[in-house]
């Protein structure tokens, strides 16, 4: 296969990659906001507390959370496959060529953003989760919010 037909079908399966995970974003934040399984007093359930769970053609929140994750590694994947594609032509303009140098600084912004790309990318893993029960998590927000005012 010739790398630049291999280099259409990855920008294009891209494309339709990236346009499913903005649309799975939008029906996240839009149709099946946070709270859309949410806990309700039932009308006939006299003063008891019920359960419903809103879908969205016939998928949970949680479960349009996990399509759009793997829609999101796949995209991350591709993205991956063009850099290395195109990675020649990346090194040509960013370190230069024999014939062409570039300039010191932009040597130096380029290894700033591979950092942060790295950074960003690890940082979930570094950072520490903390658990709280649901009254020491209030009682911190309230004591927070004390101190902003």
């Amino acid at each position: 296969m010739k790398r630049s037909f291999l280099n259409i079908i990855v920008d294009a399966v891209s494309l339709i990659a990236f346009s499913a995970m903005i649309s799975t974003g939008f029906i996240l934040k839009y149709i099946l906001p946070p709270g859309s399984g949410r806990v309700e007093r039932l009308v006939r359930g006299g003063g008891r507390f019920g359960r419903t769970i809103d879908t969205y053609l016939g998928a949970t929140r949680h479960e349009w959370g996990e399509i759009h994750f793997y829609i999101a590694l796949a995209f991350l994947f591709l993205l991956i496959l063009h850099l290395v594609l195109h990675w020649h032509w990346i090194k040509a303009v960013t370190f230069g060529t024999k014939e062409a140098p570039v300039p010191r600084k932009r040597k130096i912004i380029t290894i700033c953003i591979i950092l942060w790309l790295l950074m960003a990318f690890f940082f979930p893993w570094i950072a520490k989760k903390k658990t709280f029960t649901r009254t020491e998590f209030m009682q911190l927000r309230k004591i927070e919010i004390q101190r902003i005012k």
